[in-house]
């Protein structure tokens, strides 16, 4: 009788051990994401990272990934060693995954594909064994490829127009030439949102004729850090007559008015000079033969 206390004081020690160990172990355990944003175009597929630290196995365990918007979303769930997803989400379905060949390693990491614009948000991996947690927030962009057309003449120059729709978030756009120097174009570049938050953006600008005659529009998002040129070549013909010929041939037809009024004159003036002498001859020659007919006479 004396034992039974002491069997049983022993099996809760040893139970109270085993808990201890069991807890001690979870606690050292740690759900880490990525510290940085995780940024997508609209169409790619995007892991977000998540991961057990130290390298412990999740294949025994649940995974929940949920999206943290207004409504919290089930966007995917492990659990019992398979996938889960008779709740997901309707937006989510067919388009997510996780590496199972991955979970002995403790990459718990969800993989979405043809990511939308809905898509972008903070999302929670969690895992309730552990009762631990990350984010993940993830961005989502469009771009897409200016567009370059001329647009007529002012002056001495050629109008450029560039246009590129279906960014996200609203985009910048400059004018360079060949060497990389920014252009001056008429005002900042207009800019229009659509129904799906989608923004175009278009600017004009008149270049003058170069050596190369090469320009470059560049579309730019700092957010998604990303960037789309097109450059365009203009050829010779399409800009308008140089102002320097057109001072040129100025200079050259007048030069030939001066020396064509400057020849007129000295023919007027020679023309003028041979009729004096033949008038003068001829009254000489007529006061001759007056002089010798009244000597005639005498």
């Amino acid at each position: 009788m004396k034992t039974f206390p002491t069997a049983a004081v022993w099996c809760f020690g040893i139970l109270f051990i085993s808990v201890s160990l069991i807890t001690t172990g979870s606690s050292e355990v740690q759900v880490v994401g990525p510290a940085d944003t995780v940024v997508a175009l609209i169409g790619d597929d995007v892991i977000l990272p998540c991961f057990l630290k130290p390298n412990v196995s999740a294949e025994d365990m649940t995974v929940e990934w949920t999206g943290l918007y207004l409504k919290t979303r089930n966007v995917h769930l492990y659990n019992d060693g398979r996938d889960s997803n008779e709740e997901q989400h309707p937006s989510y379905r067919g388009r997510t995954s996780m590496f199972h060949e991955e979970l002995k390693n403790g990459n718990v990491s969800l993989k979405l594909t043809r990511v939308t614009l809905s898509d972008a948000g903070r999302y929670r991996c969690f895992i309730p064994k552990l009762m631990k947690e990350t984010t993940v927030q993830l961005f989502v962009g469009a771009v897409s490829q200016p567009v370059i057309s001329i647009d007529g003449t002012k002056g001495w120059g050629v109008v450029l127009k560039c246009e590129s729709g279906g960014w996200y978030p609203k985009p910048e756009m400059e004018w360079l030439d060949s060497s990389g120097t920014i252009l001056p174009a008429y005002g900042p570049p207009e800019r229009h949102r659509d129904s799906e938050d989608r923004y175009t953006v278009r600017q004009h600008v008149t270049v003058n004729q170069t050596d190369t005659n090469r320009f470059t529009c560049r579309v730019n998002q700092t957010e998604i850090n990303h960037l789309k040129e097109t450059e365009i070549h203009v050829p010779d013909d399409v800009f308008p007559k140089s102002q320097v010929g057109l001072i040129v041939g100025l200079s050259i037809l007048a030069v030939v008015v001066l020396a064509a009024s400057a020849g007129v004159y000295k023919w007027r003036k020679d023309i003028e000079e041979v009729s004096k002498k033949a008038i003068k001859r001829l009254i000489e020659q007529v006061k001759d033969f007056k002089l010798a007919q009244k000597m005639k006479r005498k």
